[in-house]
């Protein structure tokens, strides 16, 4: 993982943690469904000593999933191209709704993060990328008050010819992902304009998106 800034921006004073855990236990695991696992905490309030009951939410067994911010940079010397950037309708059985989405999936045994985010897009789009063009640049969390589970936010960079490898794949129903319909690539303005204009409110692609526009920023003013 690489950092483009290794000083804190905010100075750090973390003391004890204000809650001890205890007798943690699964209460719940569907094997089936995404390895999904529900865990029950007893929580105890250092200063106050009041217990209560806390639950968190696991899949696939822990292993960190992939995001993927797929990169088409443009060919030729026209500096007016700008980069842009793969994101695809999803349908969500959650908000029974179709979303926009960066295209992303959970991490398998044995599996690196890069491997994950290069297999996921593969799964999802039939674009093949060598794994030496994943660059995983951070990890998150969905929602630390109740999800276990990291992401990684992986860059990749795709190249015309690699688009063209794919079509076969991607004009054969059943070889890429059926849930996935609708994959556009988009440039920074557009993406922009999509989530100031609410079109994108899946709060991971939000976030990673944000990460990638401030390492953007990082660099061009280091």
């Amino acid at each position: 993982m690489t950092s483009v800034n290794d000083t804190p921006v905010l100075p750090i004073d973390d003391t004890e943690p204000p809650l001890i855990t205890q007798q943690e236990h699964i209460v719940f695991h569907d094997p089936t469904s995404a390895d999904y696992t529900v865990f029950e905490c007893q929580a105890t309030v250092r200063d106050t000593g009041k217990t209560f009951r806390m639950h968190t939410t696991q899949v696939s067994g822990g292993r960190t999933g992939a995001v993927c911010i797929a990169r088409l940079d443009p060919t030729g010397i026209d500096e007016h191209v700008e980069a842009r950037y793969l994101i695809a309708r999803h349908w969500r059985i959650s908000t029974h709704a179709w979303g926009w989405e960066f295209p992303r999936g959970m991490g398998e045994e044995h599996e690196s993060a890069e491997e994950t985010a290069r297999r996921e897009l593969k799964e999802e789009t039939g674009i093949d990328v060598p794994v030496e063009r994943v660059n995983v640049v951070q990890r998150i969390h969905a929602d630390t008050g109740v999800l276990r589970d990291s992401i990684a936010v992986a860059e990749i960079t795709v190249a015309d010819a690699d688009i063209d490898a794919a079509r076969p794949a991607i004009n054969h129903t059943g070889d890429t992902d059926w849930e996935l319909r609708n994959a556009h690539w988009v440039d920074t303005n557009t993406l922009r304009a999509m989530i100031a204009n609410g079109e994108i409110t899946d709060g991971i692609t939000l976030a990673c998106w944000a990460i990638h526009e401030c390492r953007e920023s990082a660099v061009q003013y280091k």
